[in-house]
């Protein structure tokens, strides 16, 4: 017979210390408050003179009754400071000077001071405490973003063989985009690269980039195929957005496949995404069939490959939105918005041509910033890729 497994005796212990721990708090917390009201009803019978001077040593007790116990502890200690001054001042030993109407007159302007003293405090407390969460909330989404942006833009990516691959991310001058990019081993060592980009901004858009970019990770591994690679993604992407309850996020995105050398042959696929440029001519690829966006509707992914080859020396250039839209993020509202826009884009490619890939992405990085004066209004995600002969060593 097999053992039955045994309970950690010790696994409820720091919950159970946690919950004897506050209870222990709030027990000496309100004897405090008590021991301050008994206090205050020795000082008040002890006085001589009825002034508000004494009774205002009650705002002490209703402020912490506030801090620790909100607004039901600050109103309760309100009521018992307020009941202390009458049965004191009308009942045990009334004043001369607090006769008839008197007396309730003062008592009432305790009892305003009192609890509007207590409901402030509480108030404020709670717009603090609001605060505090709201600051934390913001500093561990922050914390998040950079964790997530370190995944979606790593700095480095693996060499792979008869290939000069190099990578470009530029951030937004602004909120966090869902810009991404891949380079991964395929099937026969092949080489797939996929750039995409979320639509939207901020840390859904960023968690949405890293769960796509995981599945083409994962999936790359097993097709050189980039049209079956697109539609996988779709589908996961379609699947996990289906379990939510807001609106499904699409992505575009373009995904590249290079066989290994001497074939070198190059397939790709775009989801309503630019299509590849040739890095020196600057002339997209021609053929195949641009698909919608990742993520929108159940219906299956229709797309089409294009198909080109790879020469020693030729190059290519995979890119987001970024790139043909940049434009500055600090402009006049009232001016018409310009764009970066495809011939300054190309014009750069052709006055580098036969660059390496890391130079023509910095020459386009630098002629991006340059026009939108700073970082620009929208992330900036490239990759620049270029062949080199079976005989050199990968770079």
């Amino acid at each position: 017979m097999r053992a039955g497994r045994r309970g950690n005796p010790s696994a409820g212990r720091p919950r159970s210390a946690s919950l004897a721990g506050r209870l222990t708090r709030r027990r000496d917390q309100t004897l405090l408050v008590l021991v301050l009201l008994v206090a205050l009803w020795a000082l008040m019978a002890s006085a001589s003179t009825p002034g508000l001077a004494v009774a205002m040593y009650g705002l002490v007790p209703i402020v912490l009754a506030g801090y620790w116990f909100e607004l039901r502890g600050a109103l309760l200690t309100a009521t018992a400071t307020t009941l202390m001054f009458v049965v004191d001042k009308v009942l045990l030993a009334p004043h001369p000077d607090l006769g008839g109407a008197t007396v309730w007159l003062a008592a009432m302007n305790r009892a305003l001071v009192f609890f509007g003293v207590g409901v402030l405090v509480t108030l404020l407390l709670r717009r603090e405490r609001a605060l505090a969460l709201r600051v934390r909330a913001q500093e561990e989404e922050l914390a998040e973003l950079e964790s997530l942006r370190a995944v979606l833009t790593p700095r480095d990516v693996p060499d792979r063989p008869h290939l000069h691959i190099a990578t470009s991310f530029t951030p937004a001058d602004g909120l966090v985009a869902g810009d991404f990019y891949l380079v991964v081993e395929g099937p026969a060592s092949s080489t797939t690269i996929v750039v995409g980009d979320v639509v939207g901004h901020g840390l859904e858009a960023a968690r949405c980039a890293a769960f796509v970019r995981a599945a083409c990770a994962t999936f790359a591994r097993f097709t050189s195929d980039p049209v079956q690679l697109l539609q996988l993604a779709n589908t996961a992407l379609s699947e996990t957005s289906g379990t939510g309850n807001g609106p499904s996020p699409f992505v575009t995105v373009v995904c590249l496949n290079v066989a290994a050398a001497p074939e070198s042959t190059v397939r790709w696929a775009a989801a309503g995404h630019d299509v590849p440029w040739d890095l020196d001519t600057a002339a997209a690829l021609p053929g195949g069939r641009i698909g919608v966006p990742l993520g929108i509707g159940a219906e299956p992914l229709v797309v089409e490959a294009g198909t080109t080859r790879l020469a020693d020396g030729r190059g290519l250039l995979v890119f987001t939105d970024g790139l043909l839209e940049g434009r500055t993020a600090d402009r006049d509202r009232s001016a018409p918005i310009a764009l970066f826009g495809e011939e300054r884009a190309r014009q750069v490619l052709r006055e580098h041509r036969g660059a390496t890939p890391a130079s023509v992405l910095d020459a386009l990085v630098a002629a991006v910033t340059t026009f939108a004066r700073g970082a620009p209004a929208d992330d900036l995600c490239m990759v620049a890729l270029r062949a080199e002969p079976v005989g050199a060593a990968a770079g």
